[in-house]
Parts: structure tokens; C-alpha cells; sequence
């Protein structure tokens, strides 16, 4: 039977980073980009990195893209269709770049699963780092290689999770709202014997000595982990008994993870759901370890809402409206809101019509938007686009000389700000009075 496999759309995004209005926004724009493309894979290896220092040459990327083009292969023929589509798209791409930017650019090709059945859709993630881009890097994997845009982050909490216990240990990383496991490990750690005499005592010291090896183990796999695979911040060591107790005492771990040790937790096992557990268990120590800048900034809302002087306002309409009158300074949004832009593009006129939503909302919201015809022209032929929040404070900001900051740290101040919405701001002035 022969299936044919459709791609419906090529969908090209730009996100200058250095572009934001803030260092916080720049972070945000990453930490969304860095979501969206670590939980993509491909079927097989058939998806592009490509990261670019500012001083290469177009045209030598370029000549360099098109020989590993010619060159490539893949497993199945469609797969293969599939990674020329993404090499010529990111060498088009790279064609109207007139020069690479300051920081450098990086780019990412692959193509995903669409909504249709059987669809599929071509992405091209172009990105201005916030940060230079040190050394030329190429891939083609089953996943993005985004460890340089990681390393980019600032700020970020990066917690190392080891969980170990008599039978086995576990590995895993927490950053960017997201826990991942690294890997679990057995411990070859024979049980207790009820043997006596001589025989009960070499068992014990084979026992011994057994546990030893493990310990060694679990602080190589540690060291790999949380040293070179990942950056971690912060540490911490879970599982149940006397068995992480006894690791920690002993000289096993790496010097630089025992400086990074947060705290140890007591789990009901050392297996991957113990990593969570210790997540959970460690939520109140992790939530006071935000920025100054963040603190600072949310400080400074708080007290003129407490004040009531008129300088501070909560809300998201009566923010972007605002905004737009030019009274705002600054702008304030929690980075776990889920509120978006949809806009519907007529594609006879090119009027467009918006409505922020919820992306809960979004499908309801788009319906009614596309059944309505064109106020201009009356058609009802539409291309709909969503826009974050935070591109749209942004936009709007741009145009006044006001400043979005996005607060993104898991802390007592986005708590605050939470509970206003999630969306504030410092005005210039008191309205109504122009100082």
C-alpha cells in the first residue's frame, strides 16, 4: 500500500534576542525557544544545528552546507527527502543574510508532525544569541543540539538530582520547569547474608568493599552528569536509609558538587520517581533562591501598591492600555502565564483582527475569529498566527520607550505577582497628572 506523507506548511520564525527591550525578555525568548525545541524528534537523523560565529563567511557556510548536503544519507528514502528539504531551506536562509550578526546566528531545520493526518511541517528556527556565539558548530541528530543556548541562560536554577540507595542509583537534571532523567544505575550490592562465623565475615568485607566500588560509581556518573553533560547550580542527594548518608560522608563525591550540595532528602526509593520526590520535598528551598534584579523590580511594584500613590496598576488590559497611552516605565509578567495573541490575517486585504486568549481558548477563540467575514473586504479566506504575550508587551512597549521585565524565577516575589494576574506595571506618573 503506498501511504504519501503531505507537508503542509513551511514555518519560518526569527527571534533577535538582542533585540528585547530587557535582559529578562532576551532570557525569556531563549528559555521559550529552548522549550519548544528540546521536546522535538526526529524519526531518524535528519534534524540541523548549526551554530555561527559573527566573523565566518556566508558564502563559506554556505559551500560548506551544500558538500555535507551531497553528502548525506539516511535510512529511509523519506527520511532523506525530509533532510535535503531542511538543508536547502537553511541554506536559502543563510543566502538573504547579508552578513553574520555581532553575536553570531543559529540556526535549526527539521521537520515535525503536523496536525494533519499524516501532515508534516517544515520548521526554521533563525536565532540572534543574547550571548556570542564562541565556536562554529554543526549536527545533524534525532534532536537539536542546544547545550550552547542552555549555557546561555542566565540565571537559571540548574539542579542536579542524585537519588542512591543499597540497590541502585539515579540521575537527573531540573532547569526551565522541566526534570529530566539522566540515567539510573544498578549496584551490584549483594543483601545482608544470615551466614556466621569466618564465612559471615569475608562476606561482609566482600560486602564492603562492594559498597565501595558502587559509591566510586555513583560519584564518576555524578561528575558526568552534572559537570559535563549538564552545568548544574545547585545540588542535591535523596533516597531512603542510611545509604546517601554514608555516600556523602565518605570522599567519593567531586569537590566541585560538594560545594553545590543544597540539602539531602529522605525519598521511599532511589529510582526515578524518587527524583521528583525530591523535587517536591526541596520546592521551598529552591523558590528563595531568586535574583536581585528580579527582587528588586517586584520590591519596587509592591510598595507603590501598598502605598497607593497611583504609580502601580495589575492587570492585563490595564496594562497594555497603558502602555499605549506612554504612562508605563516598566512592565511586569510572570513567565508562566499562558495567555497569547491570536491574530487572523485576511488574505485578500491583509486587514488583520486579534484576540488575546488563553492557548486553552485558543481553538474556540480562532473558530469565531475566521467565521466572521472581513470587515473590509467581506471575505472569509484568513492566515492565523499566535504571538506570545510577552512579544506583544513588547511590541507596544517599543513604541513609548517603556521597558518589559519578565519575572521568571520560582519565588516568593513571582508568587506576589501571581496573585495580581500576572501582569503589572510602574508607571511614569500618576495619570490624569503629567510631572
Amino acid at each position: 500500500m503506498l501511504v504519501l506523507v503531505l507537508v503542509t506548511e513551511k514555518v519560518m520564525h526569527f527571534h533577535g534576542c538582542q533585540m528585547a527591550t530587557s535582559d529578562s525578555v532576551k532570557q525569556h525568548k531563549l528559555r521559550k525557544l529552548i522549550a519548544r525545541l528540546s521536546d522535538k524528534e526526529g524519526k531518524e537523523k535528519e534534524f540541523i544545528s548549526i551554530y555561527i560565529p559573527q566573523k565566518s563567511s556566508i558564502e563559506e557556510v554556505i559551500a560548506f552546507l551544500k558538500e555535507k548536503s551531497d553528502s548525506a544519507e539516511a535510512k529511509s528514502r523519506r527520511a532523506g527527502d525530509r533532510l535535503q528539504d531542511a538543508f536547502k531551506n537553511v541554506i536559502q536562509r543563510l543566502k538573504l543574510q547579508k552578513e553574520i550578526p555581532e553575536n553570531g546566528l543559529a540556526v535549526f531545520a527539521g521537520t515535525f508532525v503536523g496536525n494533519e493526518v499524516g501532515g508534516e511541517v517544515l520548521n526554521v528556527e533563525e536565532l540572534i544569541p543574547p550571548e556570542p556565539v564562541s565556536t562554529y558548530l554543526f549536527g545533524v541528530e534525532d534532536h537539536f543540539l542546544l547545550n550552547p543556548l542552555r549555557e546561555m541562560v542566565r540565571g537559571q536554577k540548574v539542579v542536579g538530582l542524585a537519588a542512591v540507595d543499597a540497590k541502585e542509583a539515579s540521575f537527573g537534571v531540573f532547569q526551565g520547569g522541566r526534570l529530566e532523567l539522566v540515567e539510573s544505575i544498578a549496584s551490584g550490592i549483594p543483601g545482608k547474608s544470615g551466614k556466621g562465623g569466618s564465612s559471615q565475615r569475608r562476606y561482609e568485607r566482600e560486602r564492603d568493599m562492594s559498597v565501595t566500588y558502587f559509591f566510586h560509581r555513583v560519584a564518576e556518573h555524578a561528575a558526568k552528569a552534572f559537570l559535563e553533560k549538564n552545568k548544574v547550580t545547585v545540588l542535591i542527594v535523596g533516597g531512603p536509609g542510611q545509604t546517601k548518608e554514608d555516600f556523602l560522608k565518605g570522599d567519593f563525591l567531586h569537590y566541585e558538587l560538594k560545594n553545590m550540595l543544597l540539602e539531602t532528602v529522605d525519598t521511599q526509593s532511589a529510582g526515578k520517581e524518587a527524583l521528583k520526590e525530591m523535587l517536591d520535598k526541596s520546592s521551598e528551598t529552591l523558590k528563595n533562591m531568586c535574583g536581585p534584579e528580579e527582587r528588586r523590580i517586584v520590591e519596587r511594584f509592591l510598595g507603590h501598591m501598598g502605598q497607593q500613590d497611583g504609580l502601580a496598576i495589575a492587570g492585563l488590559d490595564l496594562v497594555l492600555e497603558a502602555i499605549k497611552r506612554g504612562e508605563v516605565e516598566v512592565a511586569l509578567v510572570t513567565d508562566s502565564t499562558d495567555m497569547i495573541d491570536a491574530v487572523a490575517l485576511c488574505k485578500r486585504c491583509g486587514l488583520p483582527k486579534s484576540n488575546i486568549a488563553t492557548k486553552a481558548q485558543k481553538v474556540q477563540t480562532v473558530q469565531e475569529m475566521i467565521s466572521t467575514p472581513c470587515e473590509r473586504c467581506h471575505a472569509v479566506d484568513y492566515e492565523v498566527e499566535e504571538k506570545d504575550i510577552v512579544d506583544v508587551l513588547e511590541d507596544l512597549a517599543s513604541q513609548t520607550n517603556a521597558r518589559v521585565e519578565v519575572v521568571s524565577t520560582e519565588s516568593e516575589e513571582k508568587a506576589k505577582l501571581t496573585t495580581f494576574g500576572g501582569f503589572a506595571a510602574i508607571l511614569r506618573y500618576r495619570p490624569g497628572k503629567v510631572e
